[in-house]
């Protein structure tokens, strides 16, 4: 069965939800939707061990401060590819929310699948 998760209605003013593996029962994917209220700053994303991301900017402009003192300005509609490991912090540049997605996967799944097996005790595999 096909199930709908509304990722907007579970962010109240700031902040990030997930839906990965145990939510919809994926073994390699994953997305977060956020939202940074207006000109909030030092919202940090960064993809862990084992994991890419891609950052796409839903609405407005941020500013992205890159480990080492780089930092970029998107506009929304743009997307970001990051590595593993790619420390980020974000800055609302606007007087409105923005909100922004981040869709990852797994680059070590089979030590994944380990971790989300034992977790569900099987129930995927």
């Amino acid at each position: 069965m096909l199930e709908i998760f509304n990722l907007k209605e579970r962010v109240r003013g700031s902040g990030e939800v997930a839906i990965g593996p145990s939510e919809a029962g994926t073994l390699t994917t994953y997305l977060i939707y956020g939202r940074l209220t207006p000109r909030e700053t030092g919202r940090r994303i960064r993809p862990g061990q084992g994991r890419e991301e891609i950052f796409f900017l839903i609405n407005g402009r941020v500013r992205m401060l890159l480990a080492g003192g780089n930092e970029v300005e998107i506009r929304a509609g743009s997307a970001v590819p990051l590595k593993e490991g790619t420390d980020c912090w974000l800055s609302n540049l606007t007087d409105k929310p923005v909100e922004y997605i981040v869709a990852g996967g797994f680059t070590e799944p089979v030590h994944f699948l380990r971790q989300v097996q034992q977790q569900a005790g099987g129930r995927y595999l």
